[in-house]
């Protein structure tokens, strides 16, 4: 999220920044040109278009918004009714109303793994910009720990920017051999993805995750290039910035079926919708890390804002450079007072003074036609996309959930020790992330809940005792589910350790539902066995089964992101 000029949101008037807080609250309007709001319908199985509509009919038009993960939408002729209505269908599991989503330009504000892939030297950067006194948060001597090494590897992915669009014309990514491939808008529904963005918002964030090394302008974290590291501009947002959930999931959708590894999201708004984080866990299982803004209302309300708060999503927080500026900057380098803290916060990266692309017409702050600076955790979290796209390029086959624990795992503590609510992990390091071996894969992601893992395959007796090692963070994977088959009268035990001593261990009879979520509620009775020792390295929980069937075992954390090991025997 770009932070906000004084003054523009007032101009504005308060009335265009008001935005629903939760799922059921007061629909708002879905994408460009509709008549109304749109109601986003999530079932639990998953339908086919005809099976849909079937389901739907007589709601309103009805169309695909992640049928993969089970999720349309429909434009109700009577909105205050329609969610009722949707829920009384069969198979609906959850219908939310498409929430208001912003950039801030509108607000204020397995296996061992191998080593990395040994990195190539690139060719010596001539993009005139990128110079220490232009460029300060790739080459600062307090920022981040980038050089143009860690850029040489050919297995660096693709990238897509949700945004305004990005700027076709431009220098940067225009000629026959540019980067940018797929172009969607979901906002408007056309192939056009040129960055029509009042502010230049879109190309100004694919410029410092991607700004190609071509002999102009800047130079990206992860610079891209035509056929081998190329960039997906989805436009999912009007010209002043706004967008919708539904704007939001289909360009996720958009991104992963055209084969993007990394996937920024600069913009984002209060309100949880499960229909969301399911198009989150839909796109994570198929090999795709988000990568968004917290927010810049840090000294103005400090909201959780979505879709960074989801589980899975990187959520990054804006670093100052080295000038020290009231009332934002007052230490050189350190985290910005705009910048949101808050559960949401998993990384800082530079995102004052960050000088990138845009549109030639647009003329604030700019240093050159077609270069401006802006301020914001919209320009943080494009840096850590790119450092991400360097560190999947190392790492060939490596999954969202490995790339996302090595950027946690190697970021430079800011804080008191360990994670905290101002700066996450810590201050990103491209350095690390990109040359240290990175963790070990868990394969089960995503197992949080009970519709997550109903298709997985569950522990037997004949593969029992069995042992499991990895990690829950309380922020971004609160928990694990493990299914596992008992026979009647047959008697389990499992035990969970950790270093640190955050955890929980329940077991859930057959017929659960849910385990609960950030907003799932669980049923008490559903829980047949449990242990939470508080300060305790291990849990331990036995049980008989009384009734045959499918039960599930369930790691939680308490506090932190604990790696662990379960052990389940008979």
């Amino acid at each position: 999220m770009t932070r906000r000029v004084r003054g523009l949101a007032a101009a504005l008037g308060a009335a265009a920044l008001v935005v629903p807080a939760a799922a059921h609250a007061a629909p708002v309007l879905g994408a460009l040109g509709d008549a109304g709001p749109r109601l986003m319908v999530t079932f639990a199985d998953r339908p086919d278009a005809g099976d849909a509509n079937a389901r739907l009919a007589g709601l309103g038009e009805v169309r695909p918004v992640v049928p993969e993960a089970g999720v349309w939408s429909v434009a109700p002729a009577t909105p205050d009714r329609a969610r009722a209505a949707a829920l009384a269908r069969a198979g609906v599991e959850h219908a939310e109303w498409s929430l208001a989503r912003r950039s801030a330009d509108l607000v204020r504000a397995g296996a061992e793994p191998p080593p990395p892939t040994p990195l190539v030297s690139p060719p010596a950067a001539t993009d005139p910009l990128s110079t220490p006194a232009q460029q300060w948060g790739l080459y600062g001597p307090q920022g981040p720990f980038w050089r143009l090494a860690l850029t040489g590897s050919a297995a660096r992915p693709r990238i897509a920017i949700l945004d305004g669009g990005i700027a076709v014309g431009h220098e940067e990514w225009r000629g026959s051999d540019s980067p940018l491939v797929a172009p969607r808008s979901t906002y408007a529904d056309t192939a056009d993805a040129d960055d029509w963005g009042r502010t230049g918002h879109g190309t100004h964030v694919a410029g410092i995750a991607a700004a190609p090394a071509n002999g102009v302008g800047i130079l990206g974290v992860a610079p891209a290039a035509g056929g081998a590291a190329e960039v997906i501009p989805v436009q999912i947002a009007d010209r002043d910035g706004r967008s919708t959930d539904e704007t939001m999931m289909k360009g996720i959708r958009w991104a992963v079926r055209n084969g993007a590894r990394v996937i920024n999201i600069s913009a984002g708004g209060p309100g949880y919708s499960q229909a969301f984080q399911d198009t989150v866990n839909w796109a994570y299982a198929r090999g795709a890390l988000i990568v968004s803004s917290v927010g810049n209302e840090g000294g103005e309300g400090n909201v959780l804002n979505y879709p960074a708060a989801y589980d899975h999503v990187i959520g990054v927080a804006a670093q100052c450079d080295g000038e020290v500026t009231a009332p934002d900057c007052p230490t050189a380098y350190g985290l910005a007072r705009f910048s949101n803290h808050n559960r949401s916060v998993d990384l800082v990266a530079p995102g004052v003074n960050m000088l990138s692309s845009v549109p030639r017409r647009v003329s604030d702050r700019a240093v050159l036609p077609g270069y401006a600076l802006k301020d914001g955790t919209s320009m943080s979290a494009p840096y850590v996309a790119g450092v991400a796209a360097l560190v999947f390029g190392a790492n060939p086959g490596a999954s969202p959930y490995q790339v996302a624990r090595q950027l946690l795992n190697t970021a430079t503590d800011l804080g008191p020790g360990g994670r905290d609510d101002r700066t996450g992990h810590g201050l990103v390091n491209p350095e690390a992330a990109v040359t240290l071996t990175l963790p070990r894969d868990d394969v089960e992601e995503v197992n949080d809940d009970v519709p997550n893992v109903a298709r997985a395959g569950a522990l037997r007796a004949a593969e029992l005792p069995a042992r499991i090692e990895a990690t829950v963070d309380r922020e971004n994977d609160p928990r694990d589910l493990y299914p596992i088959t008992l026979r009647a009268g047959q008697r389990i035990a499992a035990t969970v350790t950790s270093p640190r001593g955050a955890l929980a261990l329940a077991l859930w009879r057959p017929g659960t539902l849910t385990v609960g979520g950030r907003e799932r509620r669980a049923r008490p009775s559903d829980r047949v066995a449990a242990s939470e020792r508080r300060g305790a390295r291990a849990q331990s929980i036995v049980h008989t089964a009384r009734a045959p069937g499918r039960y599930y075992i369930e790691v939680a954390a308490r506090a932190g992101a604990p790696g662990y090991l379960l052990t389940v025997r008979t």
